[in-house]
């Protein structure tokens, strides 16, 4: 667990996890610590259940495209690629791989 603490005395933990470049993340909200807290939050309530296998044909490719963009913008370097990788392809086999990454991320964010 990564802890920044605020000029206002207020303490973010954030996950520490090589999964989530938490630095990259800041940079990408402008360091703004409490807006990128509340991203991996949400991130976590919208897609911890995710299930690509689930999602119809026409939607995969959209979905794909904003946990991309997302998870891009939250450091998340791994799954960003895994998802590119899926994003091009459609090739169902990577889906396992995009299932363990999320796992570890969102499991990591659950446990600050």
């Amino acid at each position: 667990m990564t802890t920044n603490t605020l000029n206002t005395n207020q303490t973010i933990k954030f996950p520490n996890t090589p999964s989530i470049d938490i630095v990259l993340g800041l940079k990408h909200c402008n360091n703004n610590q409490p807006l990128y807290s509340k991203i991996l939050n949400s991130f976590v309530k919208r897609y911890q259940n995710i299930n690509l296998n689930k999602i119809s044909t026409e939607e995969l490719p959209r979905t794909l495209h904003s946990l991309k963009g997302l998870s891009a913008t939250l450091g998340m370097v791994l799954l960003t690629e895994i998802i590119t990788e899926l994003e091009f392809s459609l090739d169902k086999t990577k889906i396992h791989s995009f299932s363990l990454e999320m796992k570890n991320i969102t499991q990591s964010i659950l446990n600050i």
